[in-house]
């Protein structure tokens, strides 16, 4: 069993609001600046590292290495800790820490000068925005990205990690024999009546706003701020059949009481309705790939051994026994997990050409 990490959560620190007129957002003010520790300051030993592939490292070339992984929580972070880090910390004799990522967090650490995490899971927007001052650039000669495929882009201080789909989630029952086909099925009452389940969480779940772009016939790649009001004022038309999730738990709940007739959502959370007998479908047309990042703050102790771990993640055998366990996509395009009906259903690097990229790049711009 992996180790956890001890913070309690509490403490503060300053945390950009966001907040989406019609859709509001939680801020979160409570944050802490405990966490794991790495024992000792003594400077990381000198290692002959030698050319690298992905999913491999020299055997107990890590011993006495403590490191901490600060991800999303749940489902994603348990399929992870056991398909990956626990066989890297018996190959490599590193111990590797548990913690919930929270950005003010990292903040604080990095801020403060007592950084505690050493590999963290970052959305895709704050990888970018906060690469050189929260998140340090990566050396690519230390982790093998060559088997990452091809759509998924490698950022300066981030490595794409496990991603899964933002899609519809409908209820088969109500809609199985005329299921909705596009984004502008999500926003017609008359045709498909019933409640909408939609993000409203602590951070801005970005895709939300190319959705409602896709549903008037416009292109997101040429999104502009003006398009953001707009895109939100399509889901306050919703009115009181707009119902808001702030957790993926929530999400799935809704999906599984049938409180919702539709939802836009985490395929991750779709799946495991599905997974516990609700009657729900993935809608893949206008769907969009969710994908985080893999980075390593500014200040942690032992880059390298930060860099030797994510490079260990990327496998292909990794990634293979991984994605039957969260339901997530691999990012080694050699890996062959085998799943599934249900899973191949909501996994989105089998429906890759019907989900389409998020405008990354003016997301960044936005949030710098």
């Amino acid at each position: 069993m992996v180790a956890t990490c001890s913070g309690n959560g509490k403490g503060t620190s300053k945390l950009r609001a966001r907040v989406f007129s019609g859709i509001p957002a939680i801020v979160l003010v409570s944050l802490t600046l405990a966490g794991c520790s790495t024992p000792g300051d003594a400077a990381p030993p000198e290692r002959n590292v030698g050319p690298v592939t992905a999913g491999e490292i020299a055997p107990n070339s890590l011993e006495g290495v403590h490191l901490a992984f600060a991800s999303s929580g749940g489902v994603y972070q348990e399929g992870i800790e056991q398909a990956i880090w626990e066989p890297f910390m018996e190959a490599s004799g590193a111990v590797i820490a548990q913690d919930a990522f929270d950005l003010g967090k990292l903040q604080a650490m990095v801020e403060g000068g007592s950084v505690s995490w050493d590999i963290v899971h970052n959305s895709a927007v704050d990888t970018g925005a906060q690469c050189g001052t929260l998140l340090q650039e990566l050396d690519l000669d230390l982790i093998d990205t060559s088997q990452v495929p091809e759509d998924l882009e490698i950022q300066e201080c981030g490595v794409p990690a496990p991603y899964l789909g933002y899609v519809v989630a409908y209820n088969t029952e109500l809609f199985g024999d005329n299921p909705p086909t596009s984004a502008a099925d999500f926003f017609d009452l008359k045709k498909f009546p019933g409640n909408r389940g939609v993000a409203q969480t602590s951070w801005a779940d970005y895709p939300i706003i190319e959705f409602a772009m896709v549903a008037e016939g416009e292109d997101p790649a040429d999104l502009a701020v003006s398009d953001i009001a707009p895109a939100l004022d399509k889901f306050a038309g919703l009115g009181d059949k707009l119902v808001g999730w702030t957790t993926g738990a929530q999400a799935q709940q809704q999906l599984e009481s049938g409180e919702v007739a539709m939802s836009l959502v985490w395929t991750s959370r779709g799946y495991g309705a599905a997974l516990a007998g609700a009657p729900v479908a993935p809608m893949w047309q206008d769907s969009f790939m969710s994908v985080d990042y893999l980075g390593i703050p500014k200040g942690v102790k032992d880059p390298e051994a930060a860099h030797l771990a994510i490079n260990y993640l990327l496998g292909a055998k990794q990634q293979e026994e991984m994605v039957p366990l969260n339901g997530m996509a691999p990012v080694n395009k050699d890996a062959a997990p085998v799943v599934d009906d249900l899973l191949s259903t909501w996994l989105v690097s089998d429906h890759a050409d019907l989900a389409r990229n998020a405008n990354i790049d003016f997301w960044v711009g936005v949030s710098v």
